[in-house]
């Protein structure tokens, strides 16, 4: 799949990868944060439904691995996002010395947040492999990993285009990923709602990748591959036709960056 210019994958790589130094550099622990944070997330979920809410907590069996699952599943999507409120702002000193497509740049801050995914990810592996042993059914994991990144830079995409525009949409994409976040089932299963939730709640399409991974991590069964195949061959089409609309308006986003 090609959204830029393939001579351009080195410089998003690159470019990724001092977003990476840089951040770590800017704090005391460093790398230690990016397996610090899904941690930390888990921790809190699982003493609220646990502790306060134990008929949540209570009722999922293996609810601390359940729980970090969708806790580190999520965190990707949302850091990935969230970066991208203001990436083609951000990038205004750039932008005002030389003509770049502008889908590079929500492309770099995927790229950022999925390298940093790759290390958390390990790190979930080795404790899931620790507690009930691998299984033939993480062969699927690349396609997992592959449907949500592209469900990831088609999200993205949208929203560094959106949050350009109209700058004040930035505000309200906190809320949405909080919002998306508390029905994607990081801390239930969809399956104890009600049959007429079920549907909507797997609308979601993070709701329904978290449940692929948990069938691959925690009940070594195969996940919905014609789910994912479809979602990567929409997802894929979709992509197309924000390459289409970043040329589209390229001048339009250069003026609103650079104002």
């Amino acid at each position: 799949m090609i959204l830029i210019q393939t001579h351009l994958w080195r410089y998003a790589l690159y470019r990724a990868y001092l977003n990476l130094v840089g951040e770590a550099a800017k704090l005391h622990l460093g790398w230690l944060w990016w397996f610090l944070e899904p941690i930390a997330m888990t921790a809190v979920f699982f003493a609220v439904f646990t502790y306060l809410r134990p008929m949540r907590g209570g009722g999922i069996e293996n609810f601390t691995a359940f729980l970090i699952i969708g806790v580190t599943t999520w965190l990707w999507f949302a850091n990935a996002v969230g970066n991208c409120t203001d990436v083609l702002v951000g990038a205004r000193a750039i932008v005002s010395q030389m003509r770049l497509p502008k889908l590079l740049f929500p492309t770099i801050a995927v790229v950022s947040a999925s390298l940093k995914q790759v290390f958390v990810f390990v790190v979930l592996l080795l404790f899931i492999g620790a507690m009930f042993g691998v299984s033939w059914t993480w062969l699927f994991l690349p396609l997992l990993a592959v449907t949500q990144l592209v469900i990831i830079l088609a999200t993205a995409a949208v929203v560094a285009f959106v949050c350009c525009c109209v700058r004040d949409v930035r505000f309200l994409v906190r809320s949405g990923l909080t919002l998306m976040m508390f029905c994607s089932g990081l801390f239930f299963s969809i399956d104890d709602l009600g049959a007429e939730w079920r549907f909507w709640f797997r609308l979601n399409p993070m709701a329904v990748i978290i449940e692929q991974y948990r069938a691959v991590l925690l009940h070594h069964s195969s996940p919905d591959v014609a789910w994912c195949l479809g979602a990567v061959a929409v997802g894929a089409l979709f992509l197309f036709g924000l390459k289409w609309l970043y040329q589209r308006f390229d001048r339009t986003l250069t003026r609103r960056i650079i104002a």
